[in-house]
């Protein structure tokens, strides 16, 4: 046995030390498998259901072997779950002091020199959020770390903090005055002396981009000798945003207040508010144009011909204008010297956005009100996972409750461009077939028909009615889950929680203080859920979660599949819907004395010949299509 797996085993220290610790032979085993990877820069890949213990599983070999290793993580929940509960469980019951660090992106760590900035800018920030300045004002004064997290009474999500955090495009650097104090910059130097280091996937990868430009990761992160990439399903998707690139309206919009906020500051003798007013302007004509096109999102050969190529012109031509303004103000203060520096690289992206010809990205739009962005996305992700690990020796672990279509890893294989690794799979330890039951409605009609809406109503009030409330509905469209909403909410017998309604996190605090909420969710909802206890008894699935084939990246993906000679829906199109599925089943049993009802209301899953795939996927619970026995269940 080896040294984790052993102090993880019966009579071990961690069965001996801590009292509510059960041992389980595939925690054990998942840490032999960690430790051997750390041990010989090996390339090792996971599936542990829930329950397994994974995050013990890969903490104990990692702190055993002494390795300078990068935690990443899908989520800020699980982020500072492993840091402040995980990490010193398992220092203390090993008995080893480790230099541990949380790392969070620069959004995350107050600004002074833009609170300063926004302080004095009062008829351009307005005074709008009166209490949450008062609030971030006070807390700044006294805050070692400047984590916005610590602002009681401020959310993370509230509006306000993008006017007093940095990005990458605003900071100022060396140059800022504030720079010896700055936040963002001490929590660096902390994580580049430290042992562990805890990060999420965007930190990674926005860190090797910069790596990438400036030749080494250790602008950000430390040199390491490993990484476990945890909630790794979550890896692709994320990594996309950093492999290709972006520019939104709401980047224009920031870089138009903080040129106005600088012009100020610096008593500028050049003014920019007439060339500011007619990009606005433009900015304006876009909304009115895209509200008039096909739904959200496009692909940019979709929308060429519309009037759209003249509208962009018309943006570029401002967009030189101001940057001709900029060169002219920007000796006078860095500020001003930054703006130009932003000018310049968000026309340089939104120029390569729309002459993007290259067959291996596809250049896309989504918009939505006011408000859109653009995108240029590589279409396969492997050669780019194939370039970093091929650079120094380094274990990659990726592990997660949801990688593998049944037994089967290729797809998350295939899609990260592991060319070779040690794949393992545990399934969770919990006793689904005592404490659970699948229930398939009898009758519902495919989710393409008209008449599917009906029958998901009738499903949800019946259901929700035997399970007293105490239920997450997760759908696969907004558009779904609002229709559902009308169609339900007068009728209904428990209080209704909605997404959009509330921030998420306070959605979810809501539904645990009470005893018989419904919610009604989609994506988000769909994963990093962890509701224990009766609170969540049932999970009903509005249909299986195939994504929209219109979309301009998957399209172009299944169109390389054919290309190649593949099958795009049972080679793409299935393993990621089964993936997501599974994530969704996932929020049902997250303890040993979890109960609860799942219901599928999709007929696909056994009526197509595809179905025998998201079944075996799951874990073994009884099925039925009698809803005598959902009632029998609850009572």
């Amino acid at each position: 046995m080896s040294e984790s797996a052993e102090v993880l085993a019966r009579d071990g220290l961690f069965h001996r030390q801590i009292t509510d610790f059960t041992p389980r032979r595939a925690q054990q085993e998942m840490a032999r498998s960690v430790e051997n990877a750390l041990e010989h820069h090996g390339r090792l890949v996971v599936e542990s259901g829930t329950g397994t213990g994974k995050t013990f599983a890969y903490l104990v070999p990692v702190l055993l072997s002494g390795k300078r290793t990068i935690i990443s993580t899908g989520t800020k929940h699980l982020q500072e779950q492993i840091f402040y509960r995980d990490l010193p469980v398992v220092m203390k019951t090993l008995g080893c002091q480790v230099n541990a660090v949380l790392l969070k992106g620069r959004a995350n760590y107050l600004c002074k020199y833009r609170l300063a900035l926004a302080n004095r800018q009062t008829d351009l920030v307005g005074r709008q959020n009166p209490f949450e300045y008062d609030r971030i004002n006070g807390w700044s004064v006294r805050t070692k770390t400047g984590d916005i997290s610590e602002v009681e009474g401020v959310g993370e999500d509230h509006a306000i903090w993008k006017q007093v955090t940095s990005t990458v495009d605003n900071c100022l650097g060396p140059r800022c005055r504030d720079y010896a104090d700055c936040f963002v910059m001490k929590a660096r130097q902390k994580a580049r002396e430290a042992e562990v280091v805890v990060v999420n996937h965007h930190l990674y990868f926005s860190s090797l981009g910069l790596s990438m430009k400036s030749g080494g990761l250790g602008e950000i992160l430390p040199d390491h000798s490993a990484v476990v990439f945890d909630e790794a399903h979550s890896l692709a998707e994320t990594a996309s945003q950093f492999f290709g690139l972006s520019v939104s309206s709401h980047d224009l919009k920031e870089l138009f207040q903080d040129i106005l906020a600088a012009e100020n500051e610096e008593n500028s003798a050049v003014h920019f508010a007439e060339n500011i007013a007619r990009l606005e302007s433009i900015l304006e004509d876009l909304f009115s144009h895209f509200g008039k096109q096909a739904v959200s999102p496009a692909d940019l050969s979709e929308l060429e011909n519309t009037g759209f190529d003249v509208l962009f012109a018309g943006l570029g031509r401002e967009l030189g204008q101001l940057q001709d303004l900029l060169e002219a103000a920007s000796p006078v203060g860095e500020g001003l010297a930054r703006c130009r520096d932003r000018s310049l690289n968000i026309a340089a992206r939104i120029e390569s956005w729309r002459e993007n010809r290259d067959s291996r990205s596809v250049s896309w739009m989504e918009w939505e009100g006011r408000w859109f962005r653009l995108h240029l996305t590589p279409v396969n992700l492997g050669p780019h996972f194939h370039e970093i690990m091929s650079g120094p020796p380094i274990s990659w672990i990726f592990t997660s409750a949801t990688l593998a279509v049944g037994d089967d890893f290729s797809s998350f294989c295939n899609e990260v461009g592991l060319q070779y690794a040690d794949m393992k799979r545990w399934d969770s330890p919990y006793d689904f077939d005592s404490n659970t039951l699948l229930y398939l409605p009898p009758g519902m009609p495919d989710p393409r028909n008209a008449s599917f809406q009906a029958a998901l109503e009738k499903t949800i009030l019946e259901v929700t009615n035997a399970s007293r409330g105490r239920a997450f509905c997760l759908f696969t469209s907004h558009a779904m889950l609002q229709n559902i909403h009308r169609r339900i909410r007068k009728k209904i017998a428990w209080p209704l929680l909605v997404q959009g309604h509330a921030p998420r996190q306070k959605l979810l605090q809501q539904f645990m203080q009470s005893d018989n909420q419904v919610l009604l969710g989609t994506s988000s909802f769909w994963e990093g859920v962890d509701v224990k206890g009766d609170a969540l008894s049932c999970v009903i699935i509005d249909k299986l979660p195939f994504a929209s084939p219109a979309h301009p990246v998957l399209r172009r993906k299944l169109q390389v599949c054919e290309e190649q000679g593949g099958n795009p829906f049972m080679d793409l199109q299935v393993p990621n819907a089964v993936i997501a599925l599974k994530q969704g089943v996932g929020r049902l049993i997250r303890s040993e004395k979890d109960r609860g009802i799942l219901v599928i209301c999709d007929p696909r899953i056994t009526e197509k010949s595809y179905g025998h795939r998201f079944r075996s996927s799951l874990p073994s619970i009884p099925v039925t299509h009698s809803f005598f026995d959902v009632r029998q269940f609850f009572q």
